[in-house]
């Protein structure tokens, strides 16, 4: 679908965006655009609201895609993938999570690749396993800058494809090692069981995922290079994430990762 917002429209939903981030208050529904935005229009937003954060959460080291799964899809009420990019400052290792200015989060088990060689088009799911390098289990932190996750496709576009922070585990394993369609997971949110997913809920597969990326991103004048993090969508439905939350995902063939929310009244975050 085309655009229908010019680059000076989406330079200004783009600071709306940025500053939706830095101080994190949300956005009504209705401060994007008095038109629905597109996933063209999103896009444009997206680069134009990421332009400024690089300044302060560090450059681009990868992308998330996400939307990759029906129960995802399902539970936003958007119809295919999208992308978003991952910056420097928003990785970092499990444990207590930094949840100052986040909104309204929630988490996703997810299998992240990093890969070794660049990958240009035409690019199959078989091309995509050649340029990893490495599987890394993580759990990515989303949120939506939007209140109460009121969205479009577009608008989840805008935000990044939700992105907020990825949290990885200790583990990293070749890609060699494992089947990373069958690579299965089981979340619990303080110690009760919430959700359970393999990696054939990823579009068929991670390595789909990747090859999707590769090709997508080609049409937005980007390409995946060697060194490149992505975290390629949630294997299971949202999990809740508040306050004083401890969730952890344990991985059939890669360990685990936990991540633990400071409670309401911590004054230490």
């Amino acid at each position: 679908m085309s655009r229908t917002i010019d680059d000076a429209q989406a330079d200004r939903l783009g600071e709306r965006l940025a500053a939706a981030y830095r101080r994190g208050n949300p956005l009504d529904p209705s401060d994007l655009s008095a038109n629905e935005l597109t996933v063209a229009d999103g896009y444009a937003v997206q680069r134009a609201a990421l332009d400024r954060r690089e300044d302060e959460a560090g450059p681009t080291v990868g992308y998330k895609v996400g939307f990759t799964s029906r129960a995802i899809q399902s539970e936003l009420g958007v119809d295919a993938p999208a992308y978003g990019r991952v910056l420097a400052d928003t990785v970092q290792s499990e444990g207590r999570v930094d949840a100052s200015g986040l909104v309204d989060p929630k988490v996703e088990p997810e299998l992240a690749v990093r890969l070794e060689a660049p990958l240009d088009p035409p690019v199959t799911p078989i091309d995509a396993l050649d340029a990893v390098g490495a599987v890394v289990p993580v759990i990515e932190i989303v949120d939506s800058r939007v209140r109460d996750w009121q969205m479009t496709a577009g608008s989840a576009v805008a935000d990044n494809a939700l992105a907020a922070r990825v949290v990885h585990g200790d583990r990293i394993a070749d890609p060699t090692d494992l089947d990373l369609a069958l690579e299965g997971v089981e979340v619990r949110r303080n110690g009760e069981r919430v959700a359970t997913g393999v990696g054939a809920d990823v579009l068929g597969s991670p390595t789909r995922v990747v090859a999707w990326l590769a090709e997508t991103l080609a049409d937005h004048g980007r390409r995946l290079g060697a060194g490149d993090l992505v975290s390629t969508g949630s294997l299971t439905e949202l999990v809740a994430f508040e306050p004083g939350d401890t969730i952890s995902a344990r991985f059939a063939s890669l360990g685990g990762v936990t991540v633990a929310r400071p409670p309401a009244n911590d004054s230490s975050h």
